[in-house]
């Protein structure tokens, strides 16, 4: 009879034994598959970053390409807080800003105008004023969603003079109007400067940045945020000194 009991409490230890056993190696397993995983999952997540990054940069290269070939004008609306972008088409003539104080002169000065105007008023002259682009409404108009986790970061243009970013609310805003930042390519070809940067939703401070050249019309990418006063760090501080 002791024998038995004996015989079954070693078989009882070696049951234990073997489960502990057992749950150290699934245990050793989850690491190593944590340690593989991990990076892959943030190699796809830099994979759409690129991936949105440069489609991005195809849509400005084609919209330089249409504006110069069809004399027309476009409008690029980014809505960070809403994670998409609009291309809006439009004739010549849009305005741009040639920086932050400009654009809120001029948002100021209408906005004056607009106080002094009964409602037929104000009607008549937004639609006489009214750019190229509202004038075409809904035609042509093109909405594109971020994807993959894929996050808008901040956009710079000379017109706001900062990086804008989710959750900013610009000069003049109303408390519930959306954020909307506008870029453009005119019909001559020109580009305004532009850093726009797609994050990783959990981690803003990780992303590529699509860079648009104003003059030439090239398109850059960068596999990191680029800081738009290192692009302009190699200008100097004066203007050179004249031989008398």
């Amino acid at each position: 009879m002791s024998i038995r009991v004996a015989s079954g409490l070693l078989r009882a230890r070696a049951r234990r034994g073997l489960s502990l056993l057992e749950m150290m190696v699934v245990i050793a397993i989850i690491l190593a598959l944590t340690a593989v995983l991990l990076p892959t999952g943030r190699s796809l997540m830099q994979l759409n970053q690129r991936a949105e990054a440069r489609k991005l940069a195809a849509l400005y290269e084609r919209l330089h390409d249409e504006a110069v070939m069809r004399d027309r004008s476009f409008r690029i609306t980014f809505l960070p807080d809403e994670n998409k972008y609009v291309v809006e088409p439009g004739m010549p003539g849009a305005l741009i800003a040639a920086g932050p104080e400009e654009r809120e002169a001029h948002e100021a000065e209408v906005k004056a105008k607009l106080a002094m105007m009964n409602e037929q008023q104000k009607k008549d002259w937004i639609l006489q004023n009214r750019q190229p682009f509202e004038a075409l409404q809904e035609d042509g108009k093109m909405e594109i969603p971020l994807s993959g986790g894929v996050r808008i970061g901040g956009i710079y243009t000379p017109q706001y003079g900062t990086v804008v970013h989710p959750g900013d609310k610009l000069p003049g805003m109303a408390k519930d109007d959306p954020l909307r930042v506008f870029t453009y390519v005119m019909s001559n070809g020109f580009m305004e400067h532009t850093l726009i940067w797609l994050v990783e939703a959990d981690d803003p401070t990780d992303g590529w940045t699509v860079e648009i050249e104003p003059m030439s019309g090239a398109v850059k990418l960068f596999g990191e945020l680029v800081d738009p006063k290192d692009e302009f760090a190699w200008l100097p501080d004066s203007p050179p000194t004249l031989p008398n």
